[in-house]
């Protein structure tokens, strides 16, 4: 059988040895890959340990862990699926929300501001460029890209419900009165006093977390108690996905800020529904990014998601939620008079529909101007802190929401530069309420404060 051809049994192993091979290899490529999460865990706690000390440090759940092992150091993937997700998911979304918008600056509506030429080109651009800075994040961890822009998708689908429910010709003869806005400096004992003050609803409407996270597929009116517990159970069940991706991160922030379906919360919530993508997730978990591009493009009309044009467009979408709601209540109200009759009557006190709207959020600190342009009639509350108490809180609450989607020891991590990053967030929020303060000391305006120095 000299120069024969070997046989196949000799060229290729049996299946019997290929299974156990292939084993093998998925083993060792398991404890290799559990082996890398270690090291991320390490180094997570040590920097948390040096940097960071945050008690109850939270960490993504396993399978996450292990997912951001597997592509640690890799770009290509990253790309490819950020990429599937903005041409599957995202932009279409985007699409059909800019439709949406033509025909309502056709159909002349709603305000010009949220839908002109304008404000169609600035929503484009703010969802790409999200998209950029995920991409090129030097800090985010895979998962952490993958979900944040996620969330792009989530807030498109809740600009376009929300817009076509505004497009209403009875939502937009609405007229928001004399709102109350809660305007202080962050981690001032602000939250404790919306959540306070809305507990009162003999004085005060305003808006649940809950509202926010699900706020479709229809508003749930502020008389209909049963209505808002049931939206609280629902957003009760988001969350607790939060929960299993994130284990421990939300009883963390519930030391700083709590996240309660039931109860108030900030504005914000309904900015992510109208900018295309979260509103303070440019500012955290992008902030390298944001400054980056700051840096650029200097002045109050460079377009960034702080400028006072987008401040304008921000406090305009918040007064159409406000009126689509009054509309809800109202509307509601007189269908369900009309077809339960006295039993529903007996069960419901009629509300008052003019009641105030009770809103918060530290950000609107630094547009209180853009913010009486829409809401002329609006009455401001400042609490207060020491500027010396509010800096390590505050970089505390960044540090801890953004740091389960931070690599290790990546560019923008540090204590030192969150600490920065801090500072100018304070510069930011009191400038506005400096300048504010400054401009309006005088006698004849609306928040004058005649005996006042304006130093």
């Amino acid at each position: 059988s000299y120069g024969l051809p070997p046989s196949n049994k000799m060229m290729f192993p049996t299946r019997g040895i290929l299974l156990p091979l292939l084993i093998g290899l998925i083993a060792i490529y398991i404890r290799y890959i559990t082996h890398q999460v270690h090291l991320l865990d390490t180094s997570r706690t040590k920097s948390n340990n040096e940097e960071w000390h945050i008690d109850q440090f939270s960490r993504p759940a396993f399978p996450i862990r292990f997912i951001n092992a597997h592509h640690h150091g890799s770009t290509s993937s990253n790309s490819i699926v950020l990429s599937l997700m903005r041409k599957l998911v995202v932009n279409p979304a985007l699409d059909k929300v800019v439709t949406l918008m033509e025909q309502a600056d056709t159909e002349n509506i709603v305000p010009k501001i949220l839908c002109n030429p304008d404000a169609r080109s600035n929503l484009s651009k703010r969802v790409e460029e999200f998209y950029t800075d995920i991409q090129n994040s030097q800090s985010l961890t895979y998962m952490g890209k993958v979900l944040l822009y996620a969330t792009s998708y989530m807030s498109l689908t809740n600009h376009y419900g929300l817009l076509t429910l505004g497009m209403k010709e009875e939502v937009q003869r609405q007229t928001v009165e004399a709102p109350v806005f809660i305007a202080s400096l962050p981690r001032t004992g602000s939250t404790i006093l919306h959540r306070t003050m809305s507990l009162d609803t003999t004085r005060f409407r305003n808006f649940d977390l809950a509202d926010m996270v699900v706020p479709l597929p229809k508003p749930i009116p502020r008389w209909d108690k049963e209505g808002r517990h049931e939206k609280a159970k629902e957003a009760d069940g988001l969350i607790n996905s939060i929960k299993l991706i994130y284990p421990g991160q939300l009883e963390c922030l519930e030391t700083m800020h709590g996240f309660r379906p039931s109860e108030a919360d900030e504005d914000l919530g309904w900015y992510d529904t109208g900018l295309g993508h979260p509103y303070m997730d440019p500012l955290m978990k992008l902030y390298p990014e944001y400054r980056q591009k700051e840096e650029k493009v200097q002045g109050v009309s460079d377009g960034t998601i702080e400028s006072k044009e987008v401040a304008r467009y921000r406090y305009a979408w918040l007064a159409m939620i406000m009126k689509i709601y009054q509309y809800t209540d109202e509307v509601e109200w007189n269908e369900r008079k009309q077809n339960e009759g006295r039993a529903f009557l007996r069960q419901h006190a009629r509300p008052s529909m003019d009641l105030p709207w009770l809103m918060k959020d530290p950000n609107h600190s630094a547009y209180l101007p853009e913010l009486l342009e829409e809401f002329p009639d609006a009455k401001l509350i400042f609490t207060h802190r020491n500027p010396g108490e509010i800096i390590p809180s505050l970089a505390k609450l960044f540090v801890v929401f953004t740091a389960p989607d931070v690599i290790p020891g990546a560019v923008g991590s540090s204590a030192k530069e969150w600490g920065e990053e801090t500072v100018k967030r304070m510069n930011h929020y009191s400038g506005g309420l400096v300048d504010f303060t400054m401009a309006q000391n005088n006698e004849s305006s609306l928040y004058s404060f005649p005996n006042s120095g304006t130093s």
